[in-house]
């Protein structure tokens, strides 16, 4: 029960942009259980059980928080935008504090590189694009649930591919009729993972600042993508600002108390 309570609060940080679901694991102490148990997945039935109470856990925070934050993005989006951009804020200086300044030309390719693509039109023949788009989500959503400081959900939210996967979740009782988009969707998450669990490793180990530095730059990237997004009301910044400064203490809350 213990373990599936720990992917529930790990399933928190899939859904809400700003918040490292591998953090939260990490904080938990389980993040590198989950590793060894994933690499030695077939030595130990222990291990599968381990991560089947992870995955469970996980599962149940993102189907019911999905719910509720689709109520919320489609209800009060300005001001949900603003506590996401809180949150992200008020984890930049963890991912600072592992970046080094003398690669501060990695941090703008990064935030160059990720600002382009979100200025890529999706919305032109995405017919012909939905399978690549959910499967690049489902992969966005893996590899930065191995990296620890990268929200997924904010990533996807820079890309515009957020509130479409919120709704699947959101909706998960339609799962027959989501099919052509769950499908690419898990596809990504399985090659993601295989991929990243590897590839991800060695880049930390070898390249531990400049990778901190790219996701500097993302992470950047993912704030002003998020502000655009907003139809700025100038009667109400101060309240977009309230709304900023509660994510911002809300994230540092609960950095603190992991």
């Amino acid at each position: 029960m213990k373990d599936i309570l720990r992917g529930i609060i790990v399933g928190l940080g899939k859904v809400i942009p700003g918040v490292s679901g591998s953090i939260l694991a990490i904080g938990l102490g389980i993040y590198e259980r989950c590793i060894n148990s994933f690499f030695n997945i077939t030595k130990d039935i222990n291990n599968i059980i381990f991560l089947l109470k992870i995955l469970i856990g996980i599962l149940i925070s993102i189907i019911f928080g999905s719910q509720l934050l689709y109520y919320f993005f489609n209800n009060y989006f300005s001001y949900i935008i603003f506590i996401f951009i809180g949150l992200i804020l008020g984890s930049i200086k963890d991912i600072r504090v592992l970046s080094k300044k003398k690669y501060w030309y990695i941090s703008f390719i990064s935030f160059v590189l990720l600002y382009s693509f979100s200025k890529i039109n999706f919305n032109i023949h995405i017919s012909n694009n939905i399978f690549f788009l959910y499967f690049l989500s489902g992969f966005i959503e893996s590899v930065s649930s191995i990296i620890p400081g990268v929200s997924g959900t904010a990533l996807l939210m820079s890309i515009k591919m957020y509130d479409k996967v919120l709704y699947i979740f959101s909706h998960i009782y339609t799962f027959y009729n989501n099919l052509k988009v769950i499908l690419p969707f898990s596809l990504g998450i399985v090659i993601g993972l295989i991929v990243s669990i590897k590839l991800v490793g060695i880049i930390i180990k070898k390249y531990k600042y400049q990778a901190n530095n790219a996701i500097l730059g993302i992470t950047y990237s993912t704030i002003i993508i998020m502000i655009e997004s907003v139809n700025i009301n100038f009667k109400m910044i101060p309240i977009y600002i309230l709304f900023l400064m509660l994510g911002y203490i809300l994230i540092k809350k609960v950095n603190q108390f992991f």
